[in-house]
């Protein structure tokens, strides 16, 4: 693949996926809500709240990006493929593990849940060529272990907060940087006419 014809696929994908911003509106919604039920309940009863949302996140991502006028899967683009498959790679293979945190280990739940379903990020950054993603992926997996050894009395509901700031912060910067990347794109393709 040339640079130009993975530059093209970029171009698709962002002006159709809008970057995903629906999936990084679902996950503020979800990890918003995660960081209540830690707060408010106990660990035995936000365990459950936690593991039912998670199967949320997905249709409301779907149902943000039609409102969004935002093409979440991106057919037809080799890069939005990859994107997919990774994600869905990603929930599941690590779904065993929260599961297994689930039942023998709620304590570390969040912990899990907050590292694992960033995984995909990384791929992100270089299919839609942003180094948004992957500073969000960093940053989010160093505050969470921050706070998992810093913080063990705060971790039900720190480590949902701080997951859900980071996805405030992004869902914020990532409209403003998708249009400063397409003029960017725009004002490289008319140069090399």
């Amino acid at each position: 693949m040339t640079n130009t014809s993975l530059q093209l696929l970029r171009n698709d994908l962002a002006q159709r996926s809008k970057w995903n911003l629906g999936y990084f509106c679902s996950g503020l919604v979800f990890w918003t809500y995660a960081s209540a039920v830690g707060l408010f309940f106990p660990l035995s009863i936000a365990r459950v709240y936690w593991l039912v949302g998670t199967f949320f996140i997905f249709p409301l991502a779907v149902a943000i990006s039609r409102i969004l006028r935002a093409d979440p899967f991106s057919k037809g683009n080799a890069l939005g493929d990859v994107v997919g498959y990774t994600h869905m790679s990603v929930i599941v293979m690590t779904f065993p593990l929260i599961v297994l945190t689930f039942v023998y280990i709620p304590e570390a739940m969040v912990v899990v849940m907050a590292i694992s379903y960033c995984l995909d990020f990384y791929v992100m950054t270089w299919a839609f060529g942003t180094p948004l993603f992957i500073l969000h992926a960093a940053f989010r997996t160093l505050a969470v272990t921050v706070i998992w050894f810093a913080w063990p009395e705060w971790r039900t509901s720190a480590i949902p907060a701080v997951v859900a700031f980071a996805y405030l912060v992004t869902v914020i910067l990532l409209p403003l940087l998708h249009r400063r990347w397409l003029r960017n794109q725009s004002a490289i393709e008319l140069m090399q006419q």
